[in-house]
């Protein structure tokens, strides 16, 4: 019985130093922070010399609870191309699935997810709101991650905007440089 309890007591404590040596070499970095380029373009197929163009930066937020998945959030703020008293300013939310996450190396991802903008000018503003399908590549060196992200949004959300019947198409992409902890 006794050499039963001491042999127990031994398992026991090597099971648990080993699960508590185990987590602490997750070196995963779970959070990032970034910012970068952005651009969002809304045009048709029959007009291309109307297409309305925006750029500017926006800044990015994310949590990975592991390498395979990630909600991120970004805020975006940008100009017009054509007119300089239009601008655009909004986020963007998305669930992504993929890898490179949270370990060092490449990053390929897809998702979905919402998106919400309002387009002001000195007396007027409009907003526009709905979903997005995206994805992305890139790689992550353990600290600093670099991602190239393009999403497609629901055109028919800027009907307001549109005058000629067209397909059209709402693109937005972004490069961003992100801190991981």
């Amino acid at each position: 019985m006794k050499n039963k309890l001491i042999s127990s007591t031994i398992l026991a404590s090597s099971l648990l130093l080993s699960t508590l040596s185990y987590a602490n070499t997750d070196d995963a970095n779970h959070w990032s922070v970034g910012a970068g380029r952005y651009v969002f373009t809304l045009s048709s197929d029959n007009d291309y010399a109307n297409d309305d163009t925006f750029s500017g930066y926006n800044l990015t937020a994310g949590y990975a609870p592991n390498n395979h998945f990630q909600i991120r959030a970004s805020y975006f703020s940008l100009e017009s191309r054509d007119f300089s008293n239009l601008d655009s300013t909004g986020y963007d939310l998305m669930a992504y699935g993929g890898v490179g996450f949270t370990q060092k190396g490449f990053r390929g991802y897809g998702g979905a997810g919402f998106f919400s903008e309002e387009w002001k000018t000195s007396f007027d503003s409009e907003s526009f709101s709905g979903l997005q399908l995206g994805g992305g590549v890139g790689y992550n060196w353990g600290q600093v991650a670099l991602d190239f992200v393009i999403r497609f949004r629901q055109a028919d959300k800027y009907e307001d905007l549109i005058s000629k019947p067209a397909t059209y198409v709402a693109v937005s992409a972004n490069l961003n440089v992100s801190y991981l902890f």
